[in-house]
């Protein structure tokens, strides 16, 4: 089986901001030859936190997991 280049791969774990709180998620992304860069996988909503510090950590861990499962 061949596994994935991911040296490309780039995890932005920006939370938004809704009712007070930020709602983790992550955007997995990867470079193009081109330049242009392609969505590998929008996680959507993950988890409400009081603090953006621990939604960023609690969404860059879930995609380290995602691409795990994924890419080995």
């Amino acid at each position: 089986m061949m596994q994935a280049d991911t040296r490309n791969i780039r995890i932005d774990p920006t939370p938004r901001r809704a009712d007070g709180e930020y709602m983790a998620h992550a955007r997995i992304c990867a470079d193009r030859a081109d330049g242009s860069v392609m969505d590998v996988f929008v996680s959507g909503d993950l988890a409400g936190f009081d603090r953006r510090d621990d939604a960023v950590a609690f969404a860059a861990n879930w995609a380290r997991q995602w691409l795990e499962v994924r890419f080995g």
